[in-house]
C-alpha cells in the first residue's frame, strides 16, 4: 500500500486522528536531527491504538512506536511506515494503607507528572521537578520517605518525626 492510502483509509476510518505525511522528525525528537516519518500520528485513546495494531498487523506495515522523542535519534533516512506517538494523559492516584499507587499514561510529561505529586505532597519525586531536591522544607513528607539514612540533618530541621 501506498502512504497517501494508508493515510486516507486511517483518515476516514478515524477522523480524530492528527495523521502528516513526511513529518520531520527533528520536530518531535529533543537531539532535533533526524530524517522524515512516512507517516506520523499522534494516539490519544486506547482504541486508536487497538486498530492501528491491528490494521498494521493485517496489512505488514511497519509500525514505530516513540514517546516523548527524549534519548532518541532518528536517521536521516528517516521512518518507514508509519510512526506513532503515545498521547495519553491519565495521571491516577491511589492511596492503600501506607503506600501510594501512580499510574501514569504514555505521554505524560515528566515534569508535569513531578509537579502535580508535589501538590500532593507525595515524595519520592522531586528529582524530575524544577525545585531542588536539597530544599528539604519544599515538602514536609519529603525528609521521611527521602532523608530517612540522614537522620541528624531531618531532625536538625525539625521535619524528622
Amino acid at each position: 500500500m501506498e502512504k497517501k492510502e494508508i493515510a486516507k483509509h486511517l483518515q476516514e476510518k478515524m477522523p480524530s486522528l492528527e495523521i502528516k505525511q513526511d513529518e520531520d522528525m527533528t520536530k518531535h525528537t529533543s537531539f532535533k536531527v533526524g530524517g522524515k516519518a512516512d507517516i506520523w500520528i499522534k494516539i490519544k485513546t486506547l482504541e486508536e491504538l487497538t486498530y492501528l495494531l491491528q490494521y498494521t498487523k493485517q496489512n505488514n506495515i511497519p509500525l514505530t512506536i516513540l514517546g516523548n522523542g527524549s534519548n532518541v535519534i532518528v536517521k536521516e533516512k528517516g521512518i518507514r511506515g508509519i510512526t506513532i506517538v503515545l498521547d495519553f494523559k491519565e495521571i491516577e492516584v491511589e492511596e492503600k494503607e501506607e503506600k501510594v499507587v501512580i499510574t501514569v499514561g504514555a505521554g505524560v510529561k515528566l515534569g508535569m507528572l513531578a509537579v502535580m505529586l508535589q501538590k500532593k505532597e507525595i515524595a519520592g519525586f522531586e528529582f524530575a521537578s524544577r525545585n531542588s531536591r536539597n530544599n528539604r522544607r519544599s515538602n514536609p513528607h519529603e525528609c521521611r520517605s527521602l532523608w530517612k539514612r540522614n537522620e541528624r540533618n531531618c531532625r536538625r530541621s525539625h521535619f524528622y518525626r
